[in-house]
């Protein structure tokens, strides 16, 4: 298993450099001192830069200034930005090609070459780091670029990208050797049934029941994905003396937490499939405390964490079964080999302020259900807040966009530009 899942990720590179997806290695999100806020300098634009931006749509314009004036830092992070944006306002190409630029950056340092090895070595000793997100953060770059190649009717490379998001949430920052985004395994399923591979269709369905039993699966009727984005991201926050401990908690000023569809004269429940935020604040399915210089300090328990996914799946996530899940990821996992922080050389010797930098523009929850559509069908969806009630005027109107082979695809979101 462990080569065919080689094969497949090569698959996905082939196209799109540079290395191979893989196994190993974590995520730390530390900069700056504990003496205080560190404040960088920002670039002047070029005219030839400020021509580019001034040719920007308003909904990427500011995030395309910040990718020229803030550098190499956040590079990553800006890019992060601008493809979610503009994948939400419709612009597939721009979209597809900052996503992929986040990606060869990620997989630069995340990848089971010699080179990335060394640049590794290089980034962990760094004191001010390159902005390179967290699992749940990188994770969601391949998730996004596999929806685009779903668009564009590419489904080998569809899944390839969802197996690679699933790769990027294993690399944390302590042992472990399982994934548990649930989003990520439905739709590498999706994926190959529109290769018309049933086979590793129905070992990511199986997959998936260990973390969403009741999550709605595909059958020959339906020949498009809903996905719905509600909420907001989650934070990242500097906790403890001289601000040097991580902490996540999840974003605010929101209050739709669910979403249904209008089927007909009917109101029909999107399904929550994934909570971005226990992504965030779990690893493996044990819940962070904090993190504190690079050393994760997990609770004792998952159950303060909570979560907007259905009752059912919540009991599974409580149970345990994103430690002890097997099937066709479980056994890539197991072969996986994660070094610790202070292996990679990382200095434990200064108190490092927290790196607090996070992709803003995500969702708090992605809700996902197979549908019957036309080719440029409208639907509309409403949002619902933690009672289950509509919330009065909120609603998005989207359309499914099929690939020419038959297959579509919508995005509804409330964070519409």
């Amino acid at each position: 298993m462990k080569c065919v899942r080689r094969a497949e990720t090569m698959w996905f590179i082939a196209e799109f450099k540079p290395a191979v997806l893989a196994t190993a290695v974590l995520s730390v999100g530390l900069a700056g001192c504990a003496t205080g806020p560190k404040t960088f300098d920002r670039a002047g634009l070029t005219s030839e830069q400020a021509a580019i931006v001034a040719s920007k749509s308003t909904v990427i314009r500011q995030d395309y200034q910040n990718l020229y004036e803030e550098g190499r830092r956040n590079e990553v992070l800006n890019l992060m930005e601008i493809g979610l944006k503009a994948y939400r306002a419709g612009d597939v190409n721009e979209a597809r090609r900052s996503l992929d630029r986040a990606r060869v950056i990620i997989e630069s340092v995340y990848a089971d070459d010699e080179s990335a090895r060394k640049a590794r070595s290089i980034w962990y000793e760094e004191a001010e780091k390159d902005f390179k997100g967290e699992p749940y953060e990188r994770a969601m770059v391949y998730l996004y670029l596999g929806l685009i190649f779903l668009e564009q009717g590419d489904y080998g490379n569809a899944r390839a990208s969802f197996i690679g998001g699933l790769l990027q949430d294993a690399f944390a920052e302590e042992e472990q050797f399982s994934s548990d985004f649930a989003a990520l395994i439905y739709l590498a399923g999706w994926a190959a049934l529109q290769m018309d591979s049933q086979q590793l269709a129905q070992q990511h369905f199986t997959e998936l029941q260990a973390f969403r039993p009741d999550a709605p699966v595909p059958n020959g009727e339906h020949n498009a994905l809903l996905i719905v984005e509600t909420g907001t991201s989650p934070r990242k926050l500097g906790d403890g003396v001289g601000h040097y401990q991580l902490v996540y908690r999840r974003g605010r000023n929101f209050s739709d937490v669910g979403a249904q569809w209008q089927h007909g004269d009917q109101w029909e429940t999107v399904y929550p499939m994934e909570d971005i935020y226990f992504q965030a604040s779990t690893r493996g399915g044990r819940a962070i405390d904090r993190i504190v210089e690079g050393q994760v300090q997990y609770k004792e328990t998952t159950r303060d964490i909570g979560t907007n996914l259905s009752d059912i799946s919540q009991n599974s996530l409580l149970a345990g079964a994103s430690a002890s899940a097997g099937g066709v990821l479980g056994a890539g996992f197991a072969a996986i080999s994660l070094v610790s922080v202070a292996a990679q050389g990382m200095s434990a010797s200064a108190n490092v302020r927290a790196d607090i930098r996070y992709w803003q523009s995500l969702p708090d929850t992605l809700h996902i259900i197979p549908v019957s559509a036309e080719p440029g069908q409208r639907v509309t969806v409403r949002f619902l807040d933690a009672n289950g009630d509509a919330i009065p005027g909120m609603t998005d109107t989207t359309e499914f966009r099929f690939d020419g082979r038959g297959r579509g695809l919508a995005l509804a979101t409330s964070q519409r530009p």
